[in-house]
């Protein structure tokens, strides 16, 4: 249990190390914002992908973007569904060695790095919260 807790409480100072590096000046950027939304909706795609490990039970990520980012939550909510359809979609490899098996990282990277996709962030700027 005291591992887990060592464990819990350096992985939670990690994630806020990495944005203490942004100010609250940085974080009121509409460009920023997207750029977070949008590592928001990799990480929910990564998530999806691997949900039978129940990744999520075990890592805040999610948890921490929702609590930095300044979008409505209608805008997560359009970010969970599209990731999740675009995990449906992924299919399995052909070749036989690998077992049917699916490349969900890399493919959510692909996705994550898509003009479709900051397309579609940047869309999202109608949910937007004002300060």
């Amino acid at each position: 249990m005291k591992k887990f807790y060592f464990v819990f409480v350096l992985s939670i100072s990690s994630l806020i190390n990495c944005f203490g590096q942004l100010s609250a000046a940085d974080l009121k950027k509409k460009a920023t914002q997207r750029e977070l939304l949008k590592e928001y909706y990799l990480c929910v795609c990564i998530t999806e992908g691997f949900k039978d490990k129940h990744i999520a039970e075990d890592d805040i990520s999610q948890s921490v973007y929702f609590e930095i980012l300044n979008y409505s939550p209608e805008a997560f909510k359009e970010v969970k569904d599209s990731a999740k359809q675009f995990v449906e979609t992924i299919k399995p490899s052909p070749i036989i060695d690998l077992n049917n098996k699916r490349a969900i990282i890399m493919s959510c990277i692909e996705k994550y790095r898509s003009k479709k996709t900051k397309k579609f962030i940047k869309s999202l700027d109608k949910y937007l919260l004002k300060d």
